[in-house]
């Protein structure tokens, strides 16, 4: 059953329309058509088994032989290709929780021109409780119930969620105009580790994401990169700490942060922006829109030396590159 959609939240017209030139800008030349726009920036998609996505929630999508969902946020117009943004809850939220104004305000990017997506986990279409922790709490074997993928042996295996997440943004792309240069992803906790491993595992689809407290070792011992050292494709990675009361159950974030910011650090072709609050282990509200913005601001195919750090919200430190607080 789908859950309730929270109401949304309308940002001030100045800051939409900012962010609407931004999410908007390049997507189409002035003198372009708009079938030669639609040519040059949107991605091809397909889904499976004739599955057509539409507005509002999606059922019965076949992926790695179950049955997914998710739920579609569609901007008013459709008429260029979009950018896209993946909004991935973490354990303790719901998934229209998470992505709704009362804790990331991902929803109210659809106000600036945005397609947002935020994908079910498998633990709430099953109904099951997503915040289990070890073998009797996940109720199928898994140390850690809200993505299947945060609990997996290093392999070069993405894992069930990373290619279910990448099949619904191809399915999506066959339904509404998707621009293949701007799709991004982010969460917190749990959304923030999934988040991570679709960047390492994905980066060629992926532009950019958002990894608010993620892990980057699980228990740590497990590390999260595929097995085999890649070299990432083009692409943008913000990373939150939540300062010195951010941990949750056995992960000290001040540890998985620092080791995510290196590991992106040391990718020739990512831009690494490592940030810094005081707001502990939650997701905070008022960082995610600015974090959206940023990693807009570098869609694939901008060279890594254009990059433009902003000044983040109220009660944030960003730096380019590795934390230095910690």
């Amino acid at each position: 059953m789908e859950p309730t959609v929270p109401s949304k939240f309308r940002l001030p017209s100045i800051f939409l329309a900012f962010l609407s030139a931004v999410a908007i800008s390049g997507c189409s030349d002035s003198n372009d058509s708009h079938s030669e726009s639609t040519n040059l920036y949107a991605l091809e998609g397909s889904c499976p088994d004739n599955f057509i996505a539409k507005a509002g929630g999606n059922s019965g999508f076949m992926s790695d032989g179950g049955s997914r969902q998710f739920h579609v946020f569609l901007p008013e117009t459709l008429d260029t290709p979009r950018p896209l943004f993946i909004a991935l809850t973490g354990t303790m939220a719901t998934e229209l929780e998470f992505v709704s104004d009362d804790i990331s305000r991902f929803e109210s990017l659809v106000d600036s021109g945005w397609i947002v997506v935020a994908p079910i986990r498998r633990c709430t279409s099953e109904n099951r409780s997503c915040f289990g922790i070890g073998l009797k709490g996940s109720n199928d074997g898994r140390f850690w119930e809200p993505w299947f993928d945060g609990w997996m042996s290093q392999s070069n295996d993405e894992g069930p969620d990373v290619r279910f997440i990448e099949a619904m943004v191809s399915c999506l792309a066959a339904s509404f105009p998707v621009d293949k240069n701007r799709i991004y992803n982010g969460g917190g906790s749990a959304g923030g580790t999934m988040t991570s491993r679709n960047m390492m595992f994905n980066s060629d689809l992926f532009a950019g994401g958002i990894s608010a407290s993620g892990n980057f070792l699980y228990l740590s011992q497990l590390p999260i990169e595929p097995l085999d050292a890649i070299t990432m494709d083009p692409s943008i990675v913000v990373i939150l700490w939540g300062g010195p009361e951010d941990k949750f159950g056995t992960s000290d974030y001040s540890v998985e942060t620092k080791l995510s910011s290196e590991y992106y650090a040391a990718q020739a072709n990512v831009v690494t922006v490592s940030c810094s609050g005081i707001h502990g282990h939650p997701w905070p509200n008022n960082f995610g829109l600015w974090a959206a913005e940023t990693v807009l601001s570098h869609p694939k195919g901008t060279p890594v030396a254009d990059f433009v750090l902003t000044t983040p919200p109220k009660g944030f430190s960003c730096v380019r590159g590795v934390y230095t607080d910690h």
